[in-house]
């Protein structure tokens, strides 16, 4: 049996300006445009960026509540219920919400709560109002708005987007903006399968500016993500054919490209940092001891990992520089299963994707998945940053493709062969 999808699934609904600009601003957090101590967030000290930040948070849950009503819309794919994967992100919400009770700084947990939830609900109401397709698209936009973002700054305002090196050296990285590895990887990942087909002009631009990008941020993490998307495209093949010459090329020319990027790190960062993720084992240690101590089941209360417990360790650090280590120290134990539950089933659901005959949109998702995993794992947060935005994209999105999942195409061409779900929507 074939499954037909319904008008919205393809892109027939297009988001307004506003929403596009809503959605953009989400996935840059929005921008920080300065650096502040850790410890002005348990001072709730407010100044001009906090307010924006307040406002476009509070429009994104005013969308929200605005759209609530598609929630529960019957769809031709999946029906109108929930899927055990958005039942499981409503666990882990609730879970983490208690644990604003035991937070040192309650409001401050509680507006990550609630940007957590938003994230999520907005994600998962884009992706049923306008389609995977549109959501995809929005998200290639985002990335390529605040690439440039970042380039334009590197010349007007370097210091929002360049730190200082291990070595000394200036290393461009757009902390202030939207982090570089990041927002390029993503970028390239979409460019390489849902705008493989654009004009040759406009695919060498974007694919010099991402992959530009890419390289001078010397993110180690985006660099393996890359790597691991073109070998799940060695391995599977999909039909895009610029994805299919690009592995061939890198394939041949990986020993020449990994000793430049090898020497390029080398200059510029630390080579004994790869065993000790630049600290962070060291510091993952110390926030899994500091719970264990004070609040093993239920936790400390969210983003307690980042402003509080690891500046006690090391204040060059900045964050947890992981979301499951910020979800066990928030959540504690139970949180941290819940978490660990829903990537679980995830990374289920996106093999058998794999597994399956997927199309370049389904690919997008595979690939998606493992930039999220990776960003998520050593460095991302689950709001107010690309990676988590991108982690609530893939979560949303595979409940709207039940048919591939089981080994069947989703949507029907007039003549009854399978077609690519983004066809209509990128044309």
């Amino acid at each position: 049996m074939v499954g037909r999808s319904d008008e919205t699934d393809i892109g027939s609904v297009r988001p307004t300006l506003g929403g596009r600009i809503l959605f953009v601003l989400l996935l840059s957090g929005p921008p920080k445009f300065r650096l502040r101590d850790p410890s002005a967030s348990l001072d709730y000290t407010v100044d001009w960026v906090i307010l924006l930040q307040l406002l476009v948070w509070a429009v994104a849950g005013c969308w929200v509540l605005w759209n609530r009503g598609d929630w529960f819309v019957s769809d031709a794919r999946r029906g109108s219920g929930f899927s055990t994967l958005e039942m499981l992100s409503a666990v882990l919400f609730a879970l983490l919400s208690v644990s604003v009770m035991f937070s040192e700084a309650p409001a401050l947990s509680g507006f990550k709560v609630y940007q957590l939830v938003v994230s999520f609900a907005f994600v998962r109401l884009f992706v049923k109002k306008f389609g995977i397709c549109e959501m995809l698209n929005n998200l290639f936009i985002g990335c390529g708005i605040l690439v440039l973002a970042d380039i334009v700054a590197a010349f007007v305002m370097p210091e929002l987007v360049f730190v200082e090196s291990e070595l000394g050296s200036m290393r461009f990285r757009g902390d202030l903006i939207a982090q570089t590895g990041s927002v390029s990887v993503i970028g390239l990942i979409l460019l390489l399968t849902i705008k493989s087909d654009l004009p040759k002009g406009k695919f060498a631009f974007w694919a010099m500016t991402f992959g530009g990008v890419l390289v001078f941020s010397l993110m180690r993490t985006s660099y393996l993500i890359l790597f691991a998307v073109l070998v799940l495209a060695a391995i599977r093949r999909p039909p895009i054919p610029v994805l299919r010459k690009i592995v061939t090329l890198v394939l041949m020319t990986l020993p020449l490209v990994f000793d430049m990027l090898i020497t390029a790190l080398n200059s510029e960062r630390q080579a004994e940092d790869i065993w000790t993720l630049s600290d962070r084992i060291g510091l993952w240690g110390y926030l899994i001891d500091t719970t264990m101590t004070q609040g093993p089941w239920l936790g400390l209360g969210y983003f307690a990992a980042s402003r509080i417990y690891a500046p006690e360790y090391n204040p060059g650090l900045g964050t947890a520089h992981s979301a499951f280590m910020e979800v066990y120290v928030g959540g504690g134990l139970l949180s941290l299963a819940v978490f660990v539950s829903i990537w679980i089933l995830l990374a289920w659901k996106i093999a058998k994707l794999y597994l399956s005959r997927s199309d370049r949109t389904e690919f997008a998702i595979v690939a998606l998945f493992c930039a999220a995993l990776f960003l998520n794992a050593i460095g991302g947060e689950l709001q107010a940053d690309p990676a988590g935005l991108c982690f609530w994209s893939v979560l949303a999105s595979l409940p709207f493709l039940p048919y591939k999942l089981r080994g069947q195409s989703d949507i029907v061409g007039r003549n009854g062969t399978p077609q690519d779900g983004c066809a209509p929507a990128l044309a």
